[in-house]
């Protein structure tokens, strides 16, 4: 514990550095989960108005705590609008804007020894699953409304051999083979569709999370960070997200 105390604090004073940029660059807390079309986006947009941004990628609710923790900060995209929605009822966003759908589905590893197709499926005896930590990220919420409505809470958490933080984390579970099955964003099983075997739940088990962008209050440059939320929520931004498995909000 004294040998990690010192990483610790030069992980945090790495960070307050890296919150105290320039007031023309951008500092956005983004789910993990929405990576690859984050890392487009981004591009894109240093590419056309000369500004930098900074990103900083994790589990949505643990992004909230370090959000809370810090007060610095210009924007926060997670994976689901019950974190932008927790910071609202905070007086902590100055405006937020939709983006695309975060749809769960269930994946399997094509090399499996199980026949899994469906939530029933996953609780059978013997059957290694993962499962997102519902503390951590917007996925283990609705993995966890999602066993609950189908009533298989029970058997489905006695299947679970490893908690992840993140959905990248998840899906190279199954990737691996290190467990047979989980719940993961559709977006992540689209990456892998060489390895993994993909089957949709039934959206009566479950509501759809929406992807969202908050600007923060704690903004050096609100209107630079309101530049940013409106080019994500574009359909030129949407466009980025569909591209890599996300749905768009009407469907």
């Amino acid at each position: 514990m004294k040998k990690l105390l010192p990483v610790l604090v030069v992980m945090g004073m790495s960070l307050l550095f890296v919150l105290d940029a320039c007031a023309d660059e951008l500092f956005l807390y983004a789910g993990a989960g929405l990576r690859k079309p984050t890392d487009k986006i981004i591009t894109q947009f240093e590419q056309q108005t000369g500004h930098k941004v900074i990103v900083d990628y994790g589990g949505s609710g643990k992004q909230v705590v370090k959000y809370q923790t810090t007060r610095r900060g210009d924007l926060f995209m997670p994976g689901s609008y019950f974190y932008i929605n927790t910071l609202k009822e905070k007086g902590l966003v100055l405006s937020d804007s939709q983006v695309a759908l975060h749809t769960p589905v269930i994946v399997v590893n094509n090399k499996g020894k199980h026949a899994i197709k469906t939530l029933e499926e996953m609780t059978a005896p013997g059957v290694k699953l993962a499962m997102g930590d519902p503390k951590a990220m917007a996925l283990g919420r609705t993995s966890m409304d999602i066993i609950r409505n189908a009533g298989l809470e029970k058997q489905f958490l006695d299947n679970v051999a490893v908690y992840g933080a993140t959905v990248n984390q998840l899906t190279l579970y199954v990737v691996q083979g290190a467990v047979d099955a989980a719940i993961v964003a559709r977006a992540n099983a689209f990456m892998h569709q060489d390895t993994l075997a993909m089957f949709e739940i039934p959206t009566t088990y479950y509501t759809p999370e929406i992807i969202g962008i908050a600007v923060l209050k704690t903004a050096k440059d609100a209107a630079l960070a309101e530049q940013f939320k409106e080019f994500v929520s574009s359909p030129r931004g949407v466009a980025y997200f569909t591209t890599f498995g996300f749905l768009t909000l009407t469907q």
